[in-house]
């Protein structure tokens, strides 16, 4: 009994998959719904679906549409049923002239204001290569605030052009098996951006043009990163491949409590088959129970002969928005309360009351 209980705790039930991958329309979902500015596609996807992650399998491509994944402001989305399976299509627009032309932007999986500066300017980088990378030296004048304009030195000979400097954070580390550990990883969130100004044989003056936060000593920089794509936005929600056992490390800035809204590092990567906008369940193990019946008490002791870990509790949800090679980016999609690090991260295959 006490084994069956413990796999029941780390296992789930293969019988829940067939039904938690079939999409599930909400009491409330719209027959025809209008995008409207402001929108994303998980808003959308959560207007119509209790699984927003199954978005894919509602979403329908029509022939007309060059890009099925692309949904604009205006666009009209009616909800159908064929052999008992709900699907979402977008009414065929009929052009008024080939003249006229209007420039429209597809909505985004999340606000850009969330997903930009993990996309585009925050990173993580492995620990030994953040040991390599420029230091900022400080400024001739031993100013402890340095600001636009300010001239600072920096301990290597930089490439003429831009540079971002980085504020480096707190480390991350996984086991790849039993006898394999991989290079941890460290996040560096943008701080400043600097333009070269002159070198030496040693050394590099760059000239502060934008600030973050303060710059201070210490922090390290690497080229201007290229400029932002849209198509970095246009992942869409999706399930996770089924095995994938992933934990939540920690918050990308190091805080010690993590919320809705806020971007988290999970250890799995690409080379672990994860993909932007594969959403994750969160959990937190459940009490464990220990003794003999009749005496059964929460656990206390190690030693205890008896012991009965309960059912997980499941915390929220998570999607990825960039993964690396052993490690992904994810932001919290949902959560119903605060919680700390080191929560399992498991595909949404059953249905938990979050």
């Amino acid at each position: 009994m006490r084994l069956f209980v413990l796999l029941w705790g780390l296992i789930l039930p293969v019988s829940s998959w067939a039904n938690a991958s079939q999409p599930k329309v909400i009491a409330s979902a719209p027959s025809e719904y209008t995008v409207k500015e402001g929108d994303t596609l998980w808003d959308i996807s959560a207007r119509f679906l209790a699984n927003p992650w199954l978005w894919p399998k509602l979403w329908q491509a029509n022939s007309y549409i060059d890009n099925p994944h692309l949904i604009y402001p205006g666009d009209q989305l009616r909800l159908v049923w064929r052999n008992g399976q709900p699907h979402l299509l977008k009414k065929k627009v009929v052009k008024l002239s080939p003249s006229i032309r209007i420039k429209r932007s597809p909505i985004t999986t999340l606000q850009a204001s969330v997903l930009l500066p993990y996309l585009a300017e925050h990173r993580l980088l492995s620990s030994g290569d953040v040991e390599r990378l420029p230091r900022v030296l400080g400024d001739s004048k031993e100013k402890s605030y340095m600001s636009p304009g300010d001239t600072i030195w920096v301990d290597s000979v930089l490439e003429p052009g831009d540079w971002w400097v980085y504020r480096p954070g707190k480390v991350f580390t996984r086991q790849l098996s039993q006898e394999e550990d991989i290079n941890p990883v460290r996040g560096l969130k943008e701080v400043a951006k600097v333009t070269v100004v002159g070198t030496t044989e040693e050394l590099s003056q760059v000239r502060l043009q934008s600030l973050r936060q303060e710059l201070r000593q210490n922090d390290v920089l690497l080229p201007a990163s290229l400029p932002r794509k849209q198509g970095s936005l246009s992942f869409v929600p999706s399930e996770p491949p089924r095995d994938i056992r992933a934990m939540l490390l920690g918050h990308f800035d190091n805080q010690s409590y993590i919320a809705v809204s806020d971007v988290v590092v999970i250890d799995r990567g690409h080379l672990d088959n994860v993909s932007a906008g594969h959403v994750f369940r969160l959990y937190r193990s459940g009490a464990v129970v220990e003794g003999e019946k009749g005496g059964y008490q929460y656990k206390s002791s190690r030693y205890s002969s008896n012991q009965y870990p309960l059912s997980k509790i499941g915390l929220g949800e998570v999607m990825v928005i960039r993964p690396y090679e052993h490690f992904s980016l994810a932001v919290v999609m949902k959560a119903t309360e605060p919680f700390v690090p080191t929560v399992l991260a498991l595909p949404p295959v059953t249905d938990v009351p979050l």
